[in-house]
């Protein structure tokens, strides 16, 4: 009779964890919703700039900025600087950027993570390649989502 009272009590005590922690997360949300203008389509999908001519400012604030040559040498390397918005995205503690990830093509190519406030959104990469790739730049946003920028570099003569 012990084991079963154990196993009633555990299982009460676990459906009261988890319904404390439900509410806790409820109200947290409530309280981001109520405190920041949070737009969840934002989350829902990769974000990229809808018009290049005519930017938002969440767009550029937020989409990856990529300055590398248009062509390179096969072989040679080059840098790559990205740079998280046109106007340079305001790293608080409570707005920053999480993240820069670098791929070339599919493959990754590096990643830069960031401390909240003690950092500005920019990172620098090392590459070389033999053939024309697409360096694509994904960036995350706490509260804006995932930004993507893509740039094509072509093989010099």
């Amino acid at each position: 009779m012990q084991r079963r009272d154990f196993m009633v009590r555990s299982a009460l005590t676990a459906g009261g964890v988890l319904l404390a922690a439900n509410q806790v997360l409820a109200q947290k949300e409530k309280d981001f919703q109520g405190y920041y203008d949070v737009d969840k389509e934002l989350f829902a999908n990769i974000n990229r700039v809808a018009n290049p001519e005519e930017k938002t400012t969440l767009e550029k604030k937020h989409a990856p900025v990529i300055e590398a040559p248009d062509k390179v040498k096969s072989g040679e390397p080059f840098e790559v600087t990205v740079t998280v918005g046109e106007i340079v995205h305001p790293m608080g503690a409570t707005h920053y950027i999480q993240r820069v990830q670098l791929y070339v093509g599919n493959e990754p190519a590096g990643r830069v993570d960031f401390s909240h406030q003690f950092n500005e959104p920019r990172a620098r990469f090392t590459l070389k390649t033999d053939k024309p790739v697409t360096l694509v730049v994904r960036e995350y946003c706490n509260l804006h989502g995932l930004w993507e920028s893509r740039k094509q570099i072509a093989l010099a003569d």
